[in-house]
């Protein structure tokens, strides 16, 4: 039983120092990068590629950094972003559907690509999926708020569902 505690605590100690290894650096380097006139640039140029999906300006950094380096790289980052700019829980929710579909979109491709596929393909279909998906969720989402709201008037003026 000792051997195996041993070897859980190594392996996940050794896990959590290559994450930290890996992420500290991820996020010193957006710090310094982050008010630069190229960072804004492409932040600005992604911004307009995630509006047709319901995404505003706000989200742009932290949804092309989890796209980028995947959502476990990039958690810090989507914390951050979150909290201090106070995101909607829409664009919030918008965010996390489209990064469940595509995070790490370089890394996961790559490993499929060596095995023999069309990076292409392989980046072109979760794309397209992702989009499909978030588009979708987000569709689905703003009915059921919009008929959240008129319920919640229909009851303020007193015509519930029991006087229909």
């Amino acid at each position: 039983m000792s051997a195996l505690l041993s070897e859980f605590l190594h392996g996940s100690f050794g896990l959590l120092l290559r994450v930290f290894v890996i992420v500290v650096p991820i996020m010193v380097v957006l710090e310094l990068f982050e008010g630069s006139r190229p960072f804004r640039v492409v932040v600005r140029a992604w911004a307009r590629v995630m509006a047709p999906l319901g995404m505003t300006d706000e989200i742009a950094t932290p949804t092309l950094i989890g796209f980028l380096f995947g959502i476990a790289y990039s958690g810090g980052v989507i914390i951050r972003e979150t909290t201090r700019r106070r995101l909607p829980r829409r664009q919030v929710f918008l965010m996390s559907v489209f990064l469940s579909e595509v995070h790490a979109i370089f890394e996961d491709s790559l490993v499929v690509v060596a095995v023999g596929a069309s990076a292409v393909w392989v980046v072109g279909f979760r794309l397209v999926w992702a989009a499909a998906v978030t588009a979708l969720l987000g569709a689905v989402a703003a009915a059921a708020a919009a008929r959240r709201r008129g319920g919640a008037r229909r009851r303020a003026h007193g015509a519930g569902p029991e006087s229909e």
